[in-house]
């Protein structure tokens, strides 16, 4: 199985429910979709516990309460057609 590629960053501001920019710290496996310094992320997943996953669509103000100002860390799936980086995203704990 082929390593997955990350970023992780600071959520610098929420689009909408589904949708945050980032600014890229530090980025990791192959690199395969060529970061930016800031990048757009859709998310697909969201991780709330060591073995819980949420998917859905959510609301910009619960992303914004969730995110905003903190670190993440994003497992990304794809780039969309539109440069969008798809993402299972979770919060950095003891980095924000």
């Amino acid at each position: 199985m082929s390593e997955r590629d990350f970023i992780i960053g600071k959520v610098t501001d929420v689009i909408d429910g589904e949708t945050f920019r980032i600014t890229v710290d530090r980025t990791g496996g192959k690199n395969r979709h060529g970061y930016k310094d800031q990048e757009k992320i859709h998310i697909k997943k969201i991780k709330l516990t060591d073995i819980t996953w949420m998917t859905g669509v959510f609301t910009k103000s619960k992303i914004e309460k969730m995110f905003r100002g903190k670190k993440v860390l994003c497992l990304i799936r794809s780039r969309d057609q539109a440069g969008k980086i798809i993402a299972d995203v979770q919060l950095v704990h003891g980095e924000e």
